[in-house]
């Protein structure tokens, strides 16, 4: 069981899963978190998981607020990653808010919004709705193949578009 905390909906069933995503709609990781972990402890494993397979830090990183801590965003920069845009919760100090009105903030936000769509394409389209394989290791086979199948269109796409082709892929 999953506590959300949404008023309409305050618990659900399943697991949860961290989705890294790069340029061009492809997912670089996955993990299957255990149990029901808050998401600011997820945050640090994707900034390293990320440097282990691209060999360096990326030079932006986002995530919704619930990646947000303060500990989080000085840790991604001793990281080495230049442009950290995680939103603060609450009410804004003016210095953060200010910081969060630039420019280059709000477009990785933009991004961020964007990385919803891989998520509901998992879900929904790939029907990542209900696990047909049973347990843990089943489970991580089950996202895995939902993985490939998403990075696959996603590169026939990036394909597509690059040709300049006018073709509609599903």
């Amino acid at each position: 069981m999953i506590r959300k905390g949404k008023a309409h909906k305050p618990n659900e069933f399943g697991r949860l899963v961290r989705i890294d995503e790069v340029e061009n709609g492809i997912v670089s990781a996955y993990q299957v978190l255990p149990g029901n972990p808050a998401d600011t402890t997820a945050w640090m494993p994707a900034l390293q998981q990320h440097q282990a397979r691209f060999g360096r830090a990326p030079v932006m990183a986002t995530a919704d607020r619930g990646f947000f801590s303060a500990k989080n965003e000085r840790e991604a920069q001793d990281l080495g990653v230049k442009k950290v845009a995680l939103p603060a919760r609450g009410r804004l100090s003016v210095k953060r808010a200010k910081q969060q009105k630039q420019r280059w903030f709000r477009r990785a936000l933009r991004w961020r919004a964007g990385c919803e769509a891989t998520i509901s394409t998992l879900k929904h389209p790939f029907s990542m709705l209900r696990a047909r394989y049973k347990r843990d290791p089943g489970f991580q086979r089950y996202v895995g193949w939902y993985v490939i199948t998403k990075n696959l269109f996603s590169i026939a796409r990036y394909q597509e578009r690059r040709r300049g082709g006018h073709g509609q892929i599903a």
